[in-house]
């Protein structure tokens, strides 16, 4: 009788289980999901062809309608992650949910055919890298296999031939072929193709008008390392496991009733699916980023999850300040700066052996995007200038927005971080959006992890008040 009452009660939970996975979500949490689908709803606007919007526009309409869209993302994305969403009327309204659903549903189908897309290019040879970071990064594992320090013998030329890319799908700079163009004067992708012959293969330190250099930490090609030596031909299978790491954790970190959401809005993001498609290195530190966050209260754990993001890209070094702020008012400075060693140990671990190698050509390669001349680009506030809105400034001049951008948001998280903790993983992209190059890939990748953050601290309280709840009932 009483294995019967729970199988029964078994069952019974089952169902409600079932039940709240669909069950709509209210409240706050539906004006927060209801946000960060209009958030990637946006991104994905930001990520369609734009040939035919500038043709009817023409390139200044365009590219402030391009700033006020990606403005447009950040701000709803703040929003939804404060202490207190909007109570805006038409935001808790069953049509503002209606539309989110549907604006999810349609992306989700774009990004069903993209999986498949990711899939195939996992064994697509020639590769396709419409990103020369991964052209550089495949092109690394292979020179380390072959006895090289990466970061020495790093050759866009030799690696565009190699892979047989397209040179369109190059890093431009201010010099050789283009060092008289105006900044604002972008080469063309006909342009990069035209000047590409004149470089010479095997000579890195002469290619001119062109990136080589590696630039990212070494995490960015050790893991490929393994595929380059087994055969694989590119480095796909490694950003698309990355991506279902990422989305698993996104899931897990979720409450029941609201995983089908993060699942749903994860699917339909996709920017962060063409990005595992291709093999972006932008997609590689997300997992081990959100990790850092989401364990934080696991020391050793977290400090090394964010050691990995940081060996592997410089855009996970904008969340390091944030998170140590975190820290230091949850825990005290003590607890902030021994994370901030760990991680920075594992970084070190990492990177040290290359830069002993050759502490010019580290410096040089990490910092590249910092100090070579590279033009500028993205939809941030520099868009307004390459769209001839506003006069393009002096680079320092975005420099010092940058920097006050990143000392105000850190003051502000200061004083806000315990009310609001996952704010601070999307205000550690905010200072880009002043930058003198502001690429929309800062920023796509950013919502979902600091909306499962937030969900992650409701699932926490609740867990933690089941434990409590089991306790009495044993205790009575």
């Amino acid at each position: 009788m009483i294995e019967a009452h729970a199988a029964e009660t078994d069952h019974a939970g089952a169902r409600r289980g079932w039940r709240a996975w669909l069950t709509p979500p209210q409240g706050d949490i539906r004006t927060r999901v209801i946000l960060i689908a209009l958030v990637i709803a946006l991104h994905n606007l930001l990520e369609a062809p734009r040939d035919a919007v500038t043709r009817a526009l023409g390139a200044a309409a365009t590219g402030a309608l391009a700033f006020v869209t990606l403005s447009l993302s950040l701000w709803l994305l703040l929003l939804a992650l404060w202490e207190r969403p909007p109570q805006w009327r038409w935001l808790r309204s069953r049509w503002a949910l209606a539309l989110a659903l549907a604006l999810t549903l349609g992306a989700g189908l774009i990004g069903l055919r993209q999986v498949g897309v990711m899939v195939a290019a996992t064994v697509q040879s020639p590769p396709y890298y419409p990103n020369d970071g991964a052209t550089l990064d495949q092109y690394a594992a292979q020179q380390l296999l072959a006895g090289n320090n990466p970061y020495v013998t790093s050759d866009i030329v030799a690696a565009i031939h190699q892979y047989q890319q397209d040179p369109a799908f190059t890093t431009p700079l201010r010099d050789g072929p283009f060092a008289t163009r105006a900044w604002t004067d972008y080469p063309s992708a006909d342009e990069r193709r035209a000047a590409f012959p004149a470089q010479t293969a095997g000579q890195p330190e002469a290619a001119l008008g062109f990136e080589t250099k590696m630039s990212y930490p070494a995490l960015a090609f050790l893991p490929l390392v393994p595929l380059v030596w087994m055969g694989a031909p590119n480095g796909a299978p490694l950003t698309a496991l990355c991506w279902l790491a990422l989305v698993a954790l996104l899931v897990i970190a979720a409450p029941r009733d609201l995983r089908l959401w993060v699942g749903l809005l994860a699917l339909a993001d996709v920017p962060l699916l063409n990005a595992a498609g291709v093999a972006d290195p932008d997609i590689l530190y997300l997992a081990p980023l959100f990790a850092a966050w989401r364990w934080r209260e696991r020391g050793t754990l977290s400090a090394v999850t964010l050691g990995l993001a940081l060996a592997i890209k410089q855009l996970a070094w904008f969340s390091a300040p944030f998170y140590a702020v975190l820290i230091w008012r949850e825990r005290g400075w003590r607890a902030a700066l021994g994370r901030l060693a760990g991680a920075g140990a594992v970084f070190a671990a990492i990177n040290l052996p290359f830069f002993l190698n050759n502490p010019r050509a580290w410096l040089s390669g990490v910092l590249a995007p910092q100090f070579d001349p590279m033009f500028p680009l993205g939809n941030g506030l520099i868009r307004l200038s390459l769209s001839g809105v506003l006069p393009l400034a002096p680079t320092p001049l975005y420099t010092a927005l940058e920097l006050l951008a990143l000392a105000v948001a850190l003051v502000w998280y200061w004083r806000n971080c315990l009310r609001a903790p996952a704010l601070g993983y999307a205000l550690a992209v905010t200072p880009l959006f002043f930058a003198w190059r502001s690429l929309t890939t800062y920023f796509y990748f950013t919502a979902l992890p600091a909306l499962a953050l937030l969900f992650s601290a409701r699932r926490s309280a609740e867990d933690a008040a089941a434990v409590t709840h089991v306790g009495e009932g044993q205790a009575l």
